[in-house]
């Protein structure tokens, strides 16, 4: 799933080819391939803010057989333990030079550039990052908390999907087949297709609205009161234009919802969190919850924020068994203040 914000990639390696002294981290040496220090020194620090969020926001817990590729302009470092197991200590990454094109674990060959993603093919997982040094050749705006920290959070986000392909991600996959849609159909391609229906996008824009206060109502019933709004408006939207040989588009966007929204709120809990990017939460609301207007991201982080307001834990759905999407959650927690309130 590709996502139009970055993440941290940190801390401290040791310049590819030989180890740092008292380093737990090892790189194996290639004579015609170095990675800068500054690079190389992010690495280990996105694995621990990977481990620490996997044991404490996501509950994710240890990740078995997932590969981890990070590469910069001419360097490609490969690790098979990095992001494994609960700790980045002893992990070993394989250092090889690439041209143009870097290739992956799945033949693949992609172009040097921004880029991050996770990615699953049969039983071989793995997760691929650009360094610092490729986002900031382009001259990206890394907002108000800089570069490393917003890549943090696309890396936990990007990462977290790791549990969430034989899931989230298998739904979307025989739905795309059923329905028969284009093999380039993602997390955006509903937007695309209808960000030029002005009723459609005013709909999507109130709806996150919506959501993101009452996730900072100060009251309980207030927060309800607009949730329900929210939901409301979206299930009018989707009525009018998911109908017919659409309808198949709810689905599928309750699907792209929380997978997107999930991934985000594991890098902005991160970015929040005292022990983890210590963010102010305005700059991590303006910094990366509303960065680049992608609906799916913002609309999903929304829906995630509000299920906590309501106090429904839905993490071990959206990281777990997956049997149930964000808004499946959202009509539970819902029904369940009308029933409370019937009582």
């Amino acid at each position: 799933m590709t996502i139009r914000i970055l993440a941290i990639i940190a801390a401290n390696l040791l310049l590819a080819g030989c180890a740092r002294q008292n380093s737990p981290v090892a790189v194996s040496a290639s004579p015609t391939c170095r990675v800068s220090d500054q690079d190389m020194a992010r690495i280990e620090q996105s694995m621990a803010a990977w481990h620490f969020t996997s044991r404490h926001i996501t509950k994710i817990g240890a990740v078995d057989d997932l590969d981890a590729i990070f590469f910069d302009e001419h360097c490609t470092l490969a690790s098979t333990d990095a992001m494994t197991g609960l700790g980045a200590n002893g992990a070993t990454y394989a250092a090889r030079p690439h041209g143009e094109l870097v290739t992956l674990p799945d033949g693949r060959d992609i172009p040097v550039g921004p880029t991050s993603f996770t990615h699953s093919q049969g039983d071989r997982t793995f997760f691929v990052m650009s360094l610092p040094s490729v986002w900031r050749a382009t001259g990206v705006d890394p907002g108000v908390f800089g570069l490393e920290a917003l890549m943090t959070a696309v890396l936990l986000h990007e990462g977290s999907h790791v549990v969430q392909s034989p899931t989230y991600g298998q739904r979307v996959s025989l739905l795309s087949q059923r329905h028969d849609l284009p093999e380039d159909f993602n997390d955006d391609s509903i937007q695309h297709r209808f960000r030029d229906n002005q009723e459609f996008s005013a709909s999507v824009d109130r709806e996150i609205e919506l959501f993101f206060a009452a996730a900072a109502s100060p009251s309980d019933e207030e927060g309800r009161n607009l949730a329900r709004h929210a939901r409301e408006l979206m299930r009018s939207r989707r009525a009018r234009w998911f109908a017919g040989d659409d309808a198949h588009l709810s689905e599928i966007e309750d699907l792209w919802l929380s997978l997107e929204g999930s991934g985000q709120w594991a890098g902005f809990s991160y970015l929040i969190h005292r022990n983890g990017g210590a963010v102010p939460m305005p700059d991590a609301i303006s910094g990366f919850a509303l960065r680049g207007g992608w609906w799916t991201q913002s609309e999903g982080l929304a829906l995630a924020l509000t299920l906590d307001r309501l106090g429904y834990d839905w993490r071990g759905q959206a990281f777990g068994g997956g049997a149930k999407t964000l808004t499946d959650m959202l009509d539970e927690a819902l029904a369940g203040d009308e029933m409370r309130k019937g009582n």
